[in-house]
């Protein structure tokens, strides 16, 4: 397929040299979103924002790099998302999260994104050369949301259906890496637009072990997607926009050898309807959606000299599905009062089906495991204006959490015997969020704000019934797994001469208690009851929810324009993390795995002329632990890119970007038996873009 982009770039290139613009329909754009946080206009002041101007740089190869670029802001593995495991990819800000599983709720156009049952991200889903807006809201500033809202939310909006817009978008770089992405949109009348986007990706990956422990077996961690997605949007009388979308992806990837694989396939449907109310600067938002997940996945047993190994686990089918809509009405302007208010619902299905036992001669076990679980809530926030230098706002929120119908049954294959049939209890909690903030502007450009918030998390399917292994590390499910609580004070104090000149500071801490967590147990080779067959160096951890632990930090964001073409970036968190008490009293006094303390981005913005853009982005993190108990350390890690963007004319550009440029080896993890994971080495991009 490289070969073939090789072949078909040029075309590409001929095809937008020669094309002319077709006549168009003189329409506005039609952008609807479910969005229910405040407006742009009127954000949180830590909230962080990338503009169409930052997205459309080429300066990100996709959507998770943007979002990395905010230190505050990371994935629990470190690894490259192309070369990831889709279950690493739960997003988290500040550290807040003691396990794999997102703490933050990511939303595109209003519509919920984690995974139904997993919570992680696929972000290869998403088109970054079609999103407007990524607004980053740290935790307590959107609880509008319920659950996950406490840990973040990242908010994707999408460009509008722009008729008579087109985009061909071509990709080749190192490791036969290549993207192809085609967008279009046309008028069907006055009134109603449809529009298309194809993506396909694929990369040989790198392979993810240290290169001095490679064996036989081991092999890069590839990937291939084919995502597309069909929206029609239409204005009903200039009274009601409306959007239907049909989103959809096809993901293949290998674990890191021959015989580890996992495979994804997902179907979205939505729609959204948007009724503005000019006279009182308002609007009412309706949306419904449903979500289907099929997900495959092969875990392996890999002997000790990696010469070979045995599938393991193999996740043969895991389907989940979600359904839900939201009622939201919205004020945009806070003056002298204000109201926001809504209801929303959703429903969540899924269930995990995998053969495991296999001692050498094929899988003697078949595991059936899962459940459903419900959440419906509605909220209402108030904005008050004291003064024209104070505003105050609250928000409170009332959830129903449902976990029912869960069911664990194992059979042995070879005796089709029935080992193992369980149903667990049904499960339903009543859950209070709500923030309330203090915003005061000491003068033109100075500001701050003071926020109290409190909010939850649910446990996933995943968490209460889906066991999985990495390398020869097993974790066993816990259906018993209760909600997390998060109590927390956030204090942001601003300083903006300018729009492009900024100096911002946060404070932070938080409380949470039964943050769940994968607590290490034994390390002991052989058969064990709860885990199966450990090998030797193996361990086996369960999830277990922690009785009390603590967050607490601060950041800094700033931002400064030496001249009218060089800007310069630098931001930084520092956050610590803590366990403070737990039953499992050796833990007491551990900080978070895979959570740094220290995370820096630097980097600069130079235009030394109208048709070309250079930049840089500097990475830094610093030392933190592989597991909960603190016993493995994971040292610091640092990237350097730089790219270039040149404009040949007003439709056509051309950018060039090296990562990792000084081809830094940055370790991600370590197993209990020492084998070391490693990100992506030095690689190089070329992206050629037209529009019309």
């Amino acid at each position: 397929m490289a070969g073939l982009l090789k072949r078909a770039l040029p075309i590409l290139l001929a095809f937008s040299l020669s094309a002319e613009e077709d006549p168009v329909h003189e329409l506005d754009p039609l952008l609807v979103n479910a969005n229910r946080i405040e407006s742009y206009e009127n954000a949180s002041l830590s909230v962080t924002q990338f503009g169409p101007e930052e997205l459309e740089s080429l300066k990100y190869r996709d959507i998770n790099e943007a979002i990395r670029s905010a230190p505050s802001i990371a994935t629990y593995r470190r690894t490259q998302p192309s070369s990831a495991h889709p279950s690493t990819q739960g997003v988290r800000f500040r550290n807040t999260a003691a396990n794999a599983t997102s703490r933050a709720l990511v939303v595109y156009n209003g519509v919920p994104q984690n995974d139904p049952f997993g919570a992680w991200v696929y972000w290869h889903q998403f088109d970054l050369s079609q999103i407007e807006l990524v607004s980053i809201y740290p935790g307590g500033s959107a609880e509008q949301w319920g659950n996950m809202a406490a840990g973040g939310v990242i908010s994707l909006l999408a460009e509008g259906a722009a008729p008579g817009s087109s985009e061909i978008q071509a990709s080749i770089g190192t490791a036969d890496r290549y993207e192809l992405q085609a967008n279009s949109a046309t008028s069907l009348s006055d009134s109603v637009v449809v529009d298309f986007g194809l993506r396909r990706f694929s990369t040989d990956g790198f392979s993810t072990v240290r290169e001095d422990q490679r064996g036989l077996v081991d092999e890069t961690a590839n990937s291939d997607s084919t995502s597309g997605q069909i929206r029609l949007s239409w204005d009903s009388g200039h009274l009601w926009n409306s959007q239907f979308i049909v989103r959809g992806m096809q993901e293949r990837r290998s674990n890191g050898t021959a015989l580890a694989r996992n495979e994804t396939d997902l179907l979205d449907l939505s729609y959204i309807s948007e009724r503005r109310f000019d006279a009182s600067d308002a609007r009412l938002n309706i949306s419904l959606y449903f979500q289907d997940r099929q997900f495959r996945n092969v875990f392996t047993s890999v002997a000790e000299d990696r010469a070979s190994e045995r599938p393991a686990l193999d996740q043969y089918d895991v389907p989940a599905s979600s359904y839900g809509g939201a009622i939201a009405y919205r004020q945009d302007t806070v003056s002298p009062w204000s109201f926001d208010l809504g209801v929303d619902y959703r429903f969540i299905e899924g269930t995990i089906n995998e053969r495991f036992r296999n001692l050498g001669d094929g899988f003697t076990r078949d595991r059936h495991a899962g459940g459903k679980q419900l959440f419906a809530g509605g909220f209402i926030k108030s904005q008050f204006t004291l003064s024209e230098k104070d505003t105050l706002s609250a928000t409170f929120r009332l959830d129903q959490a449902k976990q029912f119908d869960g069911v664990r049954i194992e059979t042995d294959t070879v005796a089709n015997e029935v080992l193992l049939d369980e149903t667990f209890e049904d499960r339903k909690s009543n859950p209070l969020s709500g923030n309330l903030s203090w915003r005061h502007q000491f003068a033109d450009t100075t500001s701050s704000q003071l926020s109290l918030f409190s909010g939850f998390r649910a446990p996933t399917l995943n968490e209460l019934y889906r066991p999985y292994r990495v390398r020869n590390d097993i974790t066993e499910a816990n259906p018993n797994l209760t909600d997390e609580t998060v109590r927390g004070i956030d204090y942001t104090i601003s300083y903006s001469p300018s729009n492009r000149n900024e100096l911002r500071f946060t404070g932070f801490a938080y409380e949470i208690e039964d943050m769940v967590a994968n607590v290490r147990v034994t390390t002991e080779a052989g058969f064990d009851p709860r885990f199966g067959f450990i090998p030797e160096g193996g361990s086996g951890s369960l999830r277990a929810n922690l009785n009390r632990t603590s967050v607490s930090g601060f950041e800094l964001h700033s931002t400064r324009d030496f001249t009218d073409t060089f800007r310069f970036n630098l931001a930084a968190t520092y956050t610590q993390t803590r366990v403070e008490s737990d039953e499992y009293t050796q833990l007491e006094g551990m900080e978070f795995p895979q959570s740094p303390p220290w995370r820096i981005v630097a980097g600069f913005d130079w235009q030394p002329s109208e048709i070309l853009q250079l930049w840089s982005r500097y990475i830094w993190a610093d030392r933190s632990f592989e597991d909960l108990g603190n016993q493995i350390k994971i040292g610091t890690s640092s990237e350097l890119s730089l790219g270039a963007r040149y404009q040949i004319d007003n439709s056509r550009s051309l950018s060039f970007t090296v990562s990792n440029l000084l081809d830094t080896e940055n370790v991600v993890g370590i197993s209990s038996a020492g084998l070391v994971s490693v990100d992506e080495p030095r690689e190089f991009l070329l992206t050629f873009s037209w529009r019309r």
